[in-house]
């Protein structure tokens, strides 16, 4: 199986999640797992949640005075707009089945990977594109940079298979396809004068600004992100360190309105796409967040708990979690408080609904293990101490942890023999950079199967019982 790669765009990656079901003491049937079946769900809960709001997000930019002429357009203006706008559907569904299938493909892999035994005589890592900037010099990464800004440019004007896209998700290929697409411009070629003259400078206009807007946004977008103009003093000494500074964005999408970071902070911090997905799984009254850094998940959850208790060791970090969530206008929810986690939690007799655990992984320097063990290389303790802290708090834990973490262990998190755990594989565009696992009654809802099993043992209990009557 072959990885695939596509350019990425820093400053607002594209968010894809994969889940499995793990029960401790049962060793997962690899055999019969139903990938496509997993890949099917996946993109139908990725695409039903967000597909809307992607593609009315790159209608308008590539139309964007498109509101104002769809009020005053006739009738066969409408419906060539519409026309326009099943192609455009077309082909950004596809451009986005294409992304998420090769993320789904990665997923298989590091999946695979994370099961595999200690003493496996096959220690290759799985090499991907996030890994070789570490490599890079400066020069190669503004040349990175260069194309990815034309790569957004060139977004839409690229040949796109059309048909191969609509048979890859299932959909009817009787529209939207190069044939219509052709078949529709030699109908307006014939259309009368009087009615191509209302249609056709439309057209024209609409199709000048949209290639002007796009190169200007694209400009624009690549003056921001070459911005180093604020750039922190250690990143200047450490070149190998400018690449989190082009991301910044991914990090804190209001990063220029003030946001302060710290050397650590910069390669620790949640990425927001996902900072958002943990807190919409453990929205509450009271959460808990052990070690809240500079706030990257603290700010997430005041968006979805009642209530945030921040805390850290640090004080400098505390302060700049403090500030960077006033930008965001949530500081008025979270309660920050300088302690020793380990510490807070035997002692104190605050009862949250969740706890959240984000310890340091040690920098960057975790890459370099093939198989990274959270019992061992986890900061200040091993991954099973951390448990029974926050199990004093809560018996519903969320846990984010590297991506290359050993999966049996994660899996045996969960406490006792028989209990389960909810592992989410979090990718930004192709590349995978965390898992987050949730753990307790009130975040796991079960595996689906063994309810109808369940279900269907009650339906049968039930006849024999009206037999027996």
């Amino acid at each position: 199986m072959n990885l695939h790669y596509l350019t990425t765009s820093r400053n607002n990656p594209q968010f894809y999640t994969f889940r499995q079901n793990f029960v401790k003491g049962k060793k997962p049937e690899l055999d019969d797992i139903q990938w496509e079946e997993i890949q099917n769900l996946g993109w139908l809960d990725f695409w039903h949640g967000e597909g809307h709001q992607l593609l009315e997000e790159k209608w308008h930019t590539l139309y964007p005075t498109f509101q104002e002429e769809i009020d005053i357009a006739t009738s066969e203006e409408k419906a060539n707009w519409q026309e326009l706008w099943e192609e455009h559907s077309t082909t950004v569904s596809g451009q986005f089945w294409h992304i998420f299938s090769c993320a789904f493909e990665n997923y298989q892999l590091r999946f695979l990977h994370s099961l595999e035994s200690d003493d496996d005589e096959d220690d290759e890592r799985i090499e991907d594109v996030g890994q070789t900037f570490d490599k890079l010099e400066l020069e190669n990464i503004e040349t990175e940079i260069e194309e990815e800004i034309n790569q957004l440019a060139d977004d839409f004007t690229s040949d796109v298979d059309e048909e191969h896209q609509l048979k890859l998700m299932g959909l009817p290929t009787a529209f939207g396809t190069q044939r219509q697409h052709k078949a529709r411009q030699e109908t307006l070629q014939h259309i009368d004068s009087e009615t191509s003259a209302i249609i056709m400078p439309h057209e024209n206009k609409f199709l000048h600004l949209t290639k002007k807007n796009k190169w200007l946004k694209a400009k624009e977008l690549k003056k921001k992100i070459r911005d180093i103009t604020n750039i922190p003093q250690f990143m200047q000494d450490e070149n190998p360190l400018r690449k989190y500074w082009y991301k910044r964005f991914s990090l804190f999408s209001r990063f220029d309105q003030g946001i302060r970071l710290d050397r650590e902070s910069w390669f620790s911090v949640t990425p927001e796409r996902i900072a958002k997905q943990t807190a919409t799984r453990l929205a509450c009254d009271l959460i808990v967040d052990a070690f809240c850094g500079c706030g990257g998940n603290a700010i997430q959850f005041a968006f979805t708990c009642q209530r945030v208790i921040a805390i850290d060791i640090d004080a400098q970090k505390l302060a700049m979690a403090k500030h960077n969530a006033k930008i965001y206008k949530v500081d008025h929810k979270i309660e920050f408080i300088h302690a020793d986690f380990l510490q807070f939690a035997k002692s104190t007799r605050l009862k949250p609904n969740m706890v959240f655990l984000s310890p340091p992984w040690g920098g960057p320097e975790y890459l370099k293990h093939a198989n990274f063990d959270i019992e061992q290389n986890l900061l200040p303790v091993g991954a099973t101490e951390l448990m029974n802290c926050a199990r004093q708090l809560s018996s519903n834990v969320g846990f984010f942890l590297p991506r290359n973490s050993m999966m049996k262990q994660v899996i045996a998190l969960s406490g006792a023999a028989g209990q389960q755990c909810e592992v989410e594989h979090n990718f930004l565009d192709t590349r995978m950079v965390a898992i987050t696992a949730y753990y307790g009654k009130d975040l796991i809802k079960g595996d689906r199967n063994d309810e109808d099993d369940d279900d269907d043992e009650d339906d049968d209990d039930d006849e024999e019982d009206k037999e027996s009557s």
